[in-house]
C-alpha cells in the first residue's frame, strides 16, 4: 500500500499563545502565524498546523481534549490518493480540500488526511562512536551541539477503545503492517512503505500503567533527531527555558530499541525526542511482549514499578494464534 508516513499534523489547543512559543523552543521551524493559526515544519518538510482548540479548521471527531486532533497521511502520487479515496468513498464521507487533503472519519471516530507529499531530501551525521579496543574517530571531537533542531515526525500514539478495530483498519484500509505487540498495552504499526518501526502506536485506553484513563485521546508524538547527544542537548535548552521532562528522563525502548526523551506539552499530551529507531522492512518477524520488558531497556529515572527487580525476560514471535491483541480486562479476568 501507498502510505510513506506522515505529512502533516493537526493540533487543537487550549492557549494558543503557549503552544506557539513552546514549539519554537522545542526546535520547529515557524513558518507562519497569526492570532489564531500557527504553521511549524521540521528539516524533512512535514508540517505542525496549530489552532485553537474548538475552531471551525480543527476537524471534528470523537477525540477527547487538546493534541494532535488529524493526521495526514503522506502518499506519493495522486493515483495513490486517487486510489485510496474511491476504496474509502464505499463506507465513509470523504471531503478533498483546497489543497488536494482527503478528509474523513474513522467507525471509530478519529479524522485522518490523506495527501500526496513528498518529504525533503535531508541527511544526518551522527559522530562516530569509539568503544575500548575500537577506534571510530581518531583526532576528532564530538560535536557540540546547543540545542535540538527535529528532522522528522516519526509516530504517534493515541489511546484508543478497541486495539483491534483501529488495527483491523489501518491494515485493512490503509495498508499498514504490524510491527510488534506489547501485552496489554497495544499494536505497533507502519505505513507500508514506511521503515520506520511503527508511525503509530494503537494504544489501550484502559492501560492504567502508563497513566491512561479509558477515554479516545492524543498521548504523544515523537521528533526524531539525530543521536544522543541532540536529544541530551535538546533536554538542557529546554530544561534552561523552564520546561520539565515527564518524569523518566533519558532512556531506551526495548519494543523499537529507541532512546528517547518524553516532555509534557501545553498543546496536548507528550513530545519525544527520539533516535536510533529500528529500521525495518517485509523480512520483519513481529514480536509479542511483556508490558514492562517492552518498556525500557534503560531509563534515567526509574518508576517505582520497575525499582524492585529488572522485569523477567517475555519477548516473542507472534503467531497465528497471537496475531491478535488482548485487551487488559480479558488479560486481567480470562
Amino acid at each position: 500500500m501507498p502510505i510513506t508516513g506522515i505529512a502533516e499534523i493537526i493540533y487543537g489547543v487550549e492557549d494558543f499563545d503557549t503552544c506557539v512559543e513552546f514549539f519554537e523552543d522545542y526546535g520547529l521551524s515557524r513558518l507562519e502565524s497569526g492570532s489564531d493559526h500557527a504553521l511549524f515544519s521540521v528539516i524533512s518538510g512535514q508540517q505542525i498546523r496549530v489552532y485553537p482548540l474548538g475552531d471551525d479548521r480543527v476537524p471534528k471527531s470523537e477525540l477527547m481534549g487538546p493534541g494532535v486532533q488529524e493526521c495526514i497521511w503522506a502518499v506519493p502520487r495522486q493515483q495513490d490518493l486517487d486510489g485510496l479515496v474511491a476504496d474509502l468513498s464505499r463506507d465513509h464521507e470523504v471531503t478533498i480540500d483546497e489543497t488536494g487533503t482527503a478528509h474523513f472519519v474513522t467507525s471509530f471516530g478519529q479524522a485522518i488526511g490523506l495527501r500526496v507529499f513528498q518529504p525533503l531530501p535531508y541527511t544526518c551525521c551522527p559522530a562516530p562512536t569509539n568503544a575500548p579496543g575500537i577506534i571510530n574517530r581518531m583526532n576528532v571531537p564530538r560535536k557540540w551541539l546547543s540545542r535540538a533542531i527535529p528532522k522528522t515526525i516519526s509516530h504517534c500514539v493515541w489511546t484508543f477503545l478497541d486495539v483491534n478495530e483501529a488495527f483491523d483498519f489501518y491494515s485493512q484500509r490503509l495498508g499498514f503492517r504490524m510491527s510488534d505487540i506489547q501485552k496489554g498495552v497495544g499494536i505497533y504499526i507502519r505505513a507500508g512503505r514506511s521503515t520506520n518501526h511503527h508511525n503509530i502506536m494503537l494504544a489501550d485506553a484502559d492501560q492504567v500503567l502508563f497513566g491512561f484513563d479509558g477515554k479516545f485521546r492524543f498521548h504523544h508524538v515523537n521528533f526524531g533527531v539525530e543521536d544522543l547527544d541532540e536529544i541530551m542537548a535538546g533536554k538542557n535548552y529546554m530544561t534552561r527555558k523552564g520546561y520539565g521532562d515527564n518524569g523518566w528522563g533519558f532512556g531506551r525502548h526495548r519494543v523499537s530499541s529507541e532512546l528517547f526523551l518524553y516532555m509534557p506539552s501545553p498543546a496536548g499530551g507528550e513530545v519525544e525526542y527520539g533516535a536510533d529507531c529500528d529500521q525495518v522492512d517485509g523480512n520483519w518477524r513481529p514480536r509479542v511482549w511483556g508490558a514492562a520488558f517492552a518498556a525500557f531497556t534503560f531509563i534515567h529515572d526509574m518508576p517505582d514499578w520497575l525499582k524492585e527487580h529488572e522485569p523477567e525476560w517475555d519477548v516473542s514471535y507472534v503467531t497465528p494464534e497471537t496475531a491478535r491483541y488482548v485487551p487488559i480486562k480479558e488479560t486481567t479476568e480470562g
